[in-house]
C-alpha cells in the first residue's frame, strides 16, 4: 500500500494547485517565474522593449530630456522595466501603501530581468563585458520608513544584488523630508528634490576599498518620472567620489517609467 505522503505528492503532480492571483483575484495556477500572479496577468505586464529616449529609457518622445536644464545631468542614463499604466500603479500602491509585501518578489523579478536586458544592451554598445561595481538605492525618508516598515527601493536593489551576486551598499541618505512627488507638477518635482540627498558618512572612505579610479554604480528606484530624484542622488555619489579622486559613473535602473 502506498505511503499516504507519497500518495498526496503524486496527486499534487496530477492535479495543479489553484490560488488567488494577487493581481486579478481569480483562482488560477500561479506562475513560478512571476510569483503571486497568473499567466494571463503575466502576459499583460507592459514591458518596455523599445526605447525612444536613450537617456531616460522612455518608449516615446521625451520632452524632459530635450530641455536645456537636462544638460546638467549627473547620471549616465536610466532604464526602466515597465510602463506605468493603471495596473502597475495598483501593484505599486498595494505594495507601498497597503503593506502587501507579497509583491516584493514579483517586482524584484521584473527588475532582475530589466537589469539583464540593460547589461546585454551595454555589452553590445561597448563591445566588451559591462559590469557594475556596486548596487545602491534611493532612500525613503525616516518617517515613511517608519510608516511602511520597509524601503521599497532598498528591497528591489537587495533582491537584484543577491540574485546577480553583486556588491550591495546603502550609500545615500535623505537629508530632509519632501512632499510626495506624485502630488506635484514637473517644475515643483524638480524644486522639491534639490539638495535632498547626500552621501552617507562612510561612503567616500568605503568607495576607496575598490582601489580603482573609476567605479560603476547602479542606482535602483521604483519609478522614474522627471529624473530629478535620480539626478540629485547621482550628484551626491559623484561628490563623494571626488573627495578621493574616484571617477564615479552612475547608471539608473527603475522598476517603472511614467
Amino acid at each position: 500500500m502506498l505511503n499516504k505522503n507519497l500518495w498526496n505528492t503524486w496527486l499534487s503532480y496530477l492535479s495543479p494547485h489553484y490560488d488567488a492571483c494577487m493581481s486579478c483575484g481569480k483562482k488560477a495556477v500561479l506562475m513560478k517565474r512571476y510569483p503571486g500572479i497568473c499567466e494571463l496577468c503575466a502576459r499583460r505586464i507592459p514591458w518596455i522593449t523599445q526605447i525612444s529616449c536613450k537617456v531616460c529609457g522612455r518608449e516615446s518622445y521625451c520632452p524632459d530630456c530635450q530641455r536645456k536644464s537636462a544638460a546638467q545631468r549627473y547620471f549616465m542614463f536610466n532604464r526602466s522595466a515597465v510602463s506605468y499604466n493603471d495596473t502597475m500603479r495598483t501593484w505599486l500602491a498595494d505594495y507601498k501603501y497597503k503593506g502587501q509585501e507579497r509583491y516584493a518578489s514579483l517586482l524584484g523579478q521584473i527588475v532582475i530581468e530589466a537589469y539583464q536586458g540593460m547589461k546585454q544592451e551595454m555589452t553590445e554598445f561597448y563591445r566588451k563585458a559591462w559590469t557594475i561595481d556596486v548596487v545602491t538605492f534611493v532612500p525613503v525618508s525616516g518617517s515613511r520608513l517608519r510608516q511602511r516598515g520597509f524601503d521599497q527601493a532598498a528591497v528591489l536593489a537587495s533582491h537584484l544584488a543577491t540574485y546577480e551576486r553583486l556588491p550591495y551598499k546603502s550609500l545615500l541618505v535623505r537629508q530632509r523630508d519632501t512632499i510626495k512627488q506624485s502630488s506635484q507638477g514637473r517644475q515643483a518635482r524638480i524644486m522639491n528634490m534639490k539638495e535632498v540627498f547626500g552621501y552617507a558618512l562612510d561612503t567616500p572612505q568605503w568607495l576607496t576599498t575598490y582601489r580603482s579610479h573609476s567605479l560603476n554604480i547602479l542606482l535602483v528606484d521604483d519609478i522614474y518620472t522627471t529624473g530629478s530624484t535620480i539626478n540629485n542622488c547621482a550628484k551626491a555619489l559623484i561628490e563623494a567620489g571626488q573627495l578621493y579622486g574616484i571617477d564615479i559613473q552612475v547608471f539608473s535602473l527603475t522598476w517603472s517609467r511614467s
